[in-house]
């Protein structure tokens, strides 16, 4: 996991994470409808969201087996609940194959990152994360989820 804001540059990454991190500084998304917007065919994807955030007990962590989230903060305010890897949780929902999504039961002692605009977070596979957590009361955001293939990473 790694948290930061767009303004860092020059941050000590892979070649196709600052490539996608370039993206986000560079593309204009106040006129881009939510929706999938491919950057690099299915290596790399831009998902424009504008999801209600939800009280902090409501949701489940969710994981990834083949794409890296860059989840990246446009308007508003968002907590994200991070824990490290774990494969021996029990998954509620396994849909890795289909949509390399999968997400267990709540989980004691999640961090709580405090997403405000500019703000990103970075999640490899594996790693649990609960996104569009609300901060003080629900709230309308504006975020951009890109995913990016691993193997542009590893090889």
């Amino acid at each position: 996991m790694f948290l930061g804001h767009i303004d860092q540059t020059h941050l000590p990454l892979p070649v196709a994470l600052n490539a996608a991190l370039n993206y986000l500084r560079h593309t204009d998304f106040s006129q881009m409808a939510p929706g999938r917007y491919p950057i690099d065919g299915d290596n790399m994807i831009a998902i424009v969201q504008t999801p209600l955030t939800q009280p902090w007990e409501t949701g489940m962590p969710e994981f990834h087996q083949r794409y890296i989230d860059i989840q990246y903060l446009l308007e508003g305010e968002e907590v994200i609940g991070y824990l490290p890897a774990n494969l021996e949780l029990e998954r509620v929902t396994d849909q890795l194959t289909e949509r390399d999504i999968a997400f267990v039961h709540p989980q004691a002692n999640e961090t709580r990152l405090v997403l405000t605009p500019g703000m990103f977070a970075i999640f490899f596979p594996g790693e649990l994360h609960k996104p569009c957590r609300a901060l003080n009361a629900p709230m309308l955001i504006r975020k951009v989820v890109i995913k990016i293939d691993q193997t542009l990473i590893t090889g």
